[in-house]
């Protein structure tokens, strides 16, 4: 009996495997042509994988393809072992690799968390698919979607079982997420929690849970080593454009309400469904306590706790958002002003889905109490709440992952309106551009207009222009001197360049700020700058790539290299070449 149970479950575990790594079969037919959710990714993390690959092992600390040389702090990779991958498979393969194996950990956290608590295949397997599939940045690597497992990895260390190979995924856990995005979270909560062990002297019987904790320290100590010595101004230091940064503030209502209810960009876990039906179940709940069994009073509670957490998230980060704490971070400066303890926000998205099952489980065995009961319209009335999450969850996270999008584009082709790899890197475009001008590329400097700098890049350009969120201040004035005048024209690019200026890009007042993608058929027919070009010369500029015509480009003194743009029948982009002219 127990061996038909063990292998039912296992079939379970297997087919909720097998649609997981379905997923993968969009990436494997598109190729280059995927639908990838670009910001942060796209125009940034993915250049940081390529440029520490690229330079793995060298020992070269600064590399000159960017910004004249940003120091290897400035791209920091959200998880450092991802470097590797990098290293070894081109970055587009690298990128669909990885996503597949962090939904790979997302699906087998999950299913393990899910069923030590609520010992149901079925559930476990549903909500491990679901938290799987959503569309979490995977070049965060496994700062999110690790989160289920390393929760399961510290359960068993404070029961002790499995230690060893339990520590390993601790360990490995540490150097395939951050520090700085959710480490310091996780740290900050479990060493809450040891205090409550000392307090209530357990911390002997409970050891290898202290022991994980340190372990999952030393790595991140030992990864975070130079970006650390930075933070806190040890060393020779050089100082970082974050010096003249300005923190504001944001509406607290709004703030609450899009990370309780909504999600974020970095957390896209379209949870309104989770929120409400977690409510109801919980006033319900409370109304029919005395009624649970014991085992159903434990998930109750941890319905509610886990629910608290979340509200205790949101919360604190809206009252973080809000204009006092911004001011009072500004008045502070250094490590406080830079400090993003709001971050704590990121590990909600596991718990949402954790909290999904719990509910799942409770109207499951309301369910089954009104059948021995023989309670026929609870019975139907159950069965019908249940059907309605379990279809509004599936429904929801389908809608929203970038499985759907990708299939989409496998049945729409080209005419679905979603930018691909290959849309947003060019690289059959910068491909022409580098055999139009014929000279080494390390042997002059580029900065871009209405593109990313990151796509020039990517095609193995020198920039003068990039996103880095810790670069040099004396870099930050040098640049600025290219666009001081289009800064003066507009008071919010102004703020958006001096008073934040991780986009350290060519900016103009009449695209506006964040318009990096003008696409060639709806872009100006022509835009008017106010370009310091001897500045971008005498920082090495010898081209402008452009994605629209400049108008007063003889007023510049630059130069229209070639009267047609760059471009290619299904390009998203037509790129103008404008020469600089040497110094």
């Amino acid at each position: 009996m127990i061996n038909q149970i063990y292998k039912k479950e296992l079939l379970i575990f297997v087919i909720g495997l097998i649609i997981v790594m379905t997923a993968m079969l969009p990436y494997l037919i598109l190729g280059e042509n995927m639908i990838v959710f670009y910001p942060d990714q796209l125009d940034g993390e993915v250049l940081g994988y390529i440029l520490h690959a690229k330079y793995l092992f060298t020992g070269i600390d600064t590399y000159p393809e960017m910004m004249n040389g940003v120091s290897e702090n400035g791209l920091f990779p959200p998880a450092p072992l991802l470097v590797l991958l990098y290293k070894i498979l081109r970055p587009s393969i690298a990128f669909v690799c990885n996503q597949i194996f962090c939904m790979v950990i997302a699906y087998i956290g999950m299913y393990l968390c899910v069923k030590t608590v609520v010992n149901n295949s079925i559930i476990a397997a549903f909500c491990g698919i679901l938290f799987a599939y959503l569309p979490l940045l995977s070049v965060y690597g496994l700062c999110q979607y690790g989160l289920p497992l390393l929760s399961y990895a510290f359960y068993l260390l404070y029961k002790g079982k499995h230690k060893i190979v339990v520590l390993g995924v601790v360990v490995f856990y540490g150097f395939m997420s951050s520090l700085v995005l959710i480490g310091y979270g996780i740290l900050g909560f479990t060493a809450l929690y040891l205090l409550w062990l000392m307090k209530k002297k357990q911390i002997k019987s409970h050891k290898w849970f202290l022991i994980g904790w340190l372990s999952l320290l030393c790595v991140y100590l030992f990864v975070n080593n130079k970006l650390l010595l930075q933070i806190f101004g040890i060393g020779n230091q050089r100082p970082s454009h974050k010096e003249v940064i300005v923190r504001y503030g944001q509406n607290v209502i709004d703030a609450f309400r899009a990370v309780f209810y909504e999600g974020t960009i970095h957390t896209p876990t379209h949870q309104k469904g989770i929120v409400i039906v977690t409510i109801v179940i919980l006033v319900l709940g409370f109304y029919g306590y005395r009624r649970l069994n014991r085992q159903m009073c434990i998930i109750f509670r941890l319905l509610l706790i886990g629910f608290g957490f979340n509200l205790f998230c949101a919360l604190f980060y809206a009252f973080y958002q809000s204009n006092l704490i911004a001011d009072l971070r500004n008045q502070a400066g250094g490590v406080i002003k830079e400090f993003q303890a709001d971050r704590i926000y990121w590990l909600t998205t596991f718990v949402w889905y954790f909290l999904l099952a719990l509910d799942l489980c409770l109207i499951w065995e309301w369910i089954k109490g009104c059948v021995r009961n023989k309670k026929i319209v609870c019975i139907v009335v159950g069965s019908v709440f249940l059907s309605g999450v379990v279809f509004m969850s599936a429904a929801t996270v389908y809608y929203y992952s970038d499985f759907s999008k990708n299939l989409h584009r496998l049945q729409q082709g080209e005419s679905y309106p979603r930018i691909t790899w290959s849309d947003f890197y060019a690289p059959e475009i910068y491909a022409q551009i580098d055999s139009f001008i014929g000279r080494k590329k390390s042997s002059y400097r580029t900065l871009s207009l209405g593109i990313y700098p990151a796509i020039a890049l990517y095609n193995g350009f020198y920039c003068l222009d990039g996103y880095s969120n810790n670069y040099d201040l004396s870099y930050l004035y040098a640049f600025r001197n290219i666009i001081k005048g289009e800064l003066e024209k507009d008071e919010s690019l102004r703020k958006y360049y001096d008073e934040w200026g991780c986009r350290c890009y060519v900016l103009s007042a009449e695209l506006g700020i964040n318009n990096y993608l003008v696409h060639k058929s709806t872009c100006p027919k022509g835009i008017s700058l106010a370009l310091n070009i001897n500045a971008a010369k005498k920082l090495g500029a010898r081209y402008l790539f452009s994605a629209v015509k400049i108008s007063n480009a003889k007023e510049l003194g630059i130069t229209l290299l070639r009267e047609k743009p760059f471009e290619t029948p299904d390009s998203y982009y037509a790129i103008y070449l404008y020469g600089l002219g040497t110094t």
